[in-house]
């Protein structure tokens, strides 16, 4: 009799064991921050080098933005050429600066001429933006920055600044800054 009991009481045990857990309601929530940027991901130390002659690369951007009603790219130059400062005189190399966007055409800048200005649109600062979300930018696409240096120096030569071929400049550094801002249309 005892072993009957026991065997009883096994199966009552698994028959409780085998009821499934039941939840009446789960609530899943997920927050997307908004976000809006351009990382270099190919310049780790902030400055490149260019060879003086031809069409070279330069910087290779990753531009992300998920914003719903878009993404505006602003790409600014600081002196519009490549300069270097000898005593009083500033000394220049002109270029035409590209930027190709292989991912989205409305980003894409063809070859122009960065001549010094104020800031005015396609002189100093290029924008170009591309209206509504899309997965491709809120994933990050690809940007590449390339300068033409085998261009004709600019004729505007006064006694404190001096334009100069790329192939035919005097030696020194020469520099620009360039700067890239992302943010919603």
């Amino acid at each position: 009799m005892k072993t009957s009991f026991l065997v009883a009481g096994a199966v009552i045990v698994a028959g409780i064991a085998s009821v499934p857990a039941s939840a009446e309601t789960l609530s899943v929530q997920g927050v997307v921050a908004p976000y809006c940027n351009v990382n270099l991901t190919n310049v780790s130390s902030g400055s490149a080098s260019i060879a003086m002659a031809g069409t070279q690369t330069v910087a290779n951007l990753r531009l992300s933005c998920n914003s719903a009603t878009g993404t505006k790219f602003v790409l600014k130059t600081q002196n519009g050429d490549l300069t270097q400062q000898v005593g009083p005189v500033t000394q220049r190399i002109n270029y035409d600066l590209i930027l190709d966007s292989p991912s989205d055409p409305a980003f894409a800048i063809a070859a122009h001429d960065t001549f010094p200005g104020s800031g005015v649109e396609n002189q100093n600062q290029f924008t170009r933006a591309n209206t509504g979300y899309t997965q491709p930018i809120a994933n990050g696409i690809p940007l590449v920055l390339s300068l033409n240096l085998n261009v004709a120096a600019d004729a505007n030569n006064t006694p404190t600044s001096q334009n100069f071929p790329a192939n035919a400049a005097p030696a020194g550094t020469y520099s620009e800054v360039f700067s890239f801002t992302a943010s919603a249309v």
